[in-house]
């Protein structure tokens, strides 16, 4: 494929996750998303033979990428600094959109019907995503009893505020949980 035509895909699949953010998986079709990427129609079943399926499944990739990158910046870090720097990411990511826009993952997630392959996708995600949580709480003194529990419970706690902060219209939600977390971390290190 040329650098173009690269690119080109490249814009598709942004678009795709986009709408994703925006209107879930099921209101995402393949037109709007070539639209939105100022691609020709023509283009579209070469770029993705495998029809709106693949375009998902790859703007899920795409965003799991993206968002594993910014979990990385926890890797050696406790939930002291681990913490702020979620509630950072999040509030940027739904003000940035005007309160419009969320997780993709769990756009997918919550798409399976349309696109099974893509909440497997967000499933995988969200289980590499609790490891690195699980490696914040042990560097922050949680016993290795409760660190998988705690783990889960703080990623759908971040999850479900992105959700709250939406509907909303608010980073209260997030500003919330993080120090719920934080003060749970606190106590459970002891």
């Amino acid at each position: 494929m040329s650098r173009a035509g690269s690119a080109t895909r490249a814009r598709v699949v942004q678009s795709a996750k986009e709408r994703m953010r925006r209107h879930g998986v099921a209101a995402t079709s393949m037109l709007d998303s070539i639209a939105d990427a100022g691609a020709s129609r023509g283009s579209l079943y070469h770029y993705f033979p495998g029809g709106k399926s693949q375009l998902i499944e790859e703007a899920t990739t795409t965003a799991v990428d993206e968002y594993t990158a910014a979990f990385a910046a926890a890797e050696g870090l406790d939930a002291e600094q681990t913490l702020p720097l979620v509630l950072l990411f999040w509030s940027d990511v739904i003000e940035g959109s005007g309160f419009e826009a969320g997780c993709p993952v769990v756009a997918a997630a919550l798409g399976g019907a349309d696109v099974a392959s893509a909440r497997e996708i967000a499933g995988a995600a969200f289980a590499s995503w609790t490891s690195i949580l699980e490696g914040v709480l042990e560097r922050s003194g949680v016993p290795a009893a409760r660190v998988p529990g705690m783990a889960t419970m703080a990623l759908a706690a971040i999850e479900g505020a992105v959700v709250l902060g939406l509907a909303q219209h608010s980073t209260e939600p997030m500003e919330q949980v993080v120090a719920e977390l934080r003060e749970l971390v606190r106590s459970a290190a002891g």
